[in-house]
């Protein structure tokens, strides 16, 4: 077995035995034992027995690891149905039906000692205050149990259900929504007209909309448009910040090309990324994205370069010793297999088109080597995010039953053009900072060029995405997929990005 394989198997082994003992008790790590000892009876028949010492050792660790996580922030209420109990936690969506609303919450302590715990629960309320995604509530009721069966979704993360009343808490703004709502006061003041709008729609880009600041009509666009995903921050986001941040580095110390440069750079970019997941609040496609960035620049340091595979195993093994309650929610999946999907299409792009490209490009004529290098990389950023968006649909219908047809279209022309926008929503916002800290003319104009060209810009992405959601049939609801379904037709899917079609010769 290859070191890549090994390196594979052993996070698997340790993220089923951390798993199932903190989600699920000693009953599945029993389960999970059983399953470990078959791939172990297949190794001991291949007589690989570094492979089995990996194997064995790594599932020992993952269900200390889930044992210790179990003592200190229990994944199930200690409360039976029934019983009295109270809840706090903060408000992850909302859904008002005209008999009652239903609220997901994110349970972080439970019981009149407001002990620690780790969980997700949708609350059922008859009357109380209205609340808003990012809020802090407290819930006053009792559990309720469920008389369906279980989903997939179901044993992956489970979701309580409570039944009670709440009420909203005060708390203080986090660091990261300080830093935000400042940022966002600082450019509505240099904003020569009425741009809220486009300045959320800016910061959310950037950071993310997890308070839920973007009217209702843009989110449901962006969903229809396909292209929610860029209202979430995430992987690239991660890596964007990281590029800004290298800008002022290579100005002032040049290229790490020293051991003890690596490492002075890798220390520096490491605080880049946790900095910018902490004003993110921590969000759990940043905080995946900041693990796997950890991974790669503690590579760097070392002098070495790691396969995106690689890195994608390494920040799930990460993420479930961190955080191993929130490893396998829908957000942390979407975000993992999002991740899997541009692996899976950069390394389809570099296995049949690459090479095809790179010839095209040997010319080196003046406005023809231009062309084509812009075509090309069209051609590239079209081809990729197609395959993508061919990786997703099936995850997306066994999640959420949705289709949306344009998406890849929208994604292709938005992706580059967000690109290129986040300098600018970062010279527009460092501006608007400045001219409100020294408000001195020079600075002040700038800062409203800024703003004029900021709002323009991002005036044109809402007009775009709502002309893409008012197309016919822009969103589709699908009848729904069993996860065995799901599985199979991303196994396809594999199967033919990987098949060999024989070439012609002569």
């Amino acid at each position: 077995m290859t070191r890549t394989r090994l390196h594979a198997c052993a996070i698997v082994a340790f993220l089923a035995g951390e798993w199932s003992r903190y989600v699920w008790g000693w009953r599945a790590v029993g389960a999970a034992a059983a399953v470990a000892g078959l791939a172990v009876g297949c190794l001991v028949w291949y007589r690989d027995r570094r492979s089995l010492l990996v194997t064995a050792a790594s599932l020992a660790c993952g269900i200390v690891v889930g044992t210790v996580w179990a003592a200190r922030q229990p994944a199930h209420p200690s409360a039976p149905p029934g019983a009295r109990d109270v809840i706090a936690g903060e408000v992850q969506s909302v859904k008002v039906t005209h008999r009652r609303t239903e609220i997901i919450l994110a349970v972080r302590r439970e019981g009149e000692g407001a002990h620690p715990c780790h969980y997700q629960a949708l609350v059922f309320v008859e009357r109380g205050p209205r609340v808003d995604a990012g809020q802090w509530v407290e819930a006053d009721g009792a559990f309720v149990a469920s008389d369906r069966a279980p989903t997939a979704m179901d044993i992956l993360s489970p979701l309580e259900l409570f039944d009670g009343r709440i009420r909203v808490l005060h708390r203080a703004p986090s660091f990261g929504e300080r830093v935000t709502s400042w940022m966002a006061s600082g450019m509505e003041d240099v904003s020569p007209a009425d741009e809220r709008e486009p300045i959320h729609l800016a910061l959310s880009m950037v950071f993310g909309d997890a308070q839920g600041s973007l009217p209702q009509g843009v989110s449901s666009d962006f969903l229809a448009a396909g292209v929610t995903h860029l209202l979430v921050a995430s992987g690239s986001n991660v890596g964007f910040a990281l590029d800004m941040a290298a800008i002022p580095w290579q100005h002032l110390f040049g290229r790490a090309c020293s051991r003890q440069r690596r490492l002075v750079y890798g220390a520096y970019a490491l605080c880049v990324v946790w900095g910018f997941a902490l004003v993110c609040g921590f969000q759990l496609a940043v905080f995946r994205a900041a693990c796997g960035a950890t991974y790669s620049i503690a590579a760097g340091m070392c002098g070495r370069r790691v396969p995106g595979y690689t890195v994608l195993w390494s920040s799930a093994c990460m993420a479930g010793v961190l955080d191993p309650a929130d490893l396998l929610t829908p957000s942390m999946l979407l975000s993992f297999y999002a991740a899997f999907a541009v692996c899976e299409a950069d390394a389809l792009w570099h296995r049949t088109c690459s090479g095809r490209w790179a010839r095209a490009e040997e010319a080196r004529a003046s406005v023809a080597h231009w062309v084509r290098r812009v075509g090309a990389s069209l051609a590239r950023a079209f081809i990729l995010t197609a395959v993508v968006d061919a990786y997703m649909v099936p995850v997306l219908w066994w999640m959420f039953r949705q289709w949306t047809p344009y998406g890849a279209l929208s994604t292709a022309i938005l992706e580059p053009t967000v690109e290129v926008l986040m300098p600018v929503i970062v010279l527009w916002s460092l501006m608007a900072g400045v001219a409100h800290a020294w408000p001195w003319p020079p600075i002040a104009w700038c800062a409203e060029g800024m703003s004029r060209v900021g709002g323009a810009a991002m005036s044109a992405v809402l007009w775009f995405v709502h002309l893409v959601a008012s197309w016919h049939g822009s969103l589709r609801s699908l009848a729904p997929v069993p996860f065995a379904g799901a599985c199979a037709l991303v196994l396809g899917l594999v199967a033919v990005a990987h098949a060999r079609v024989p070439q012609r010769r002569g």
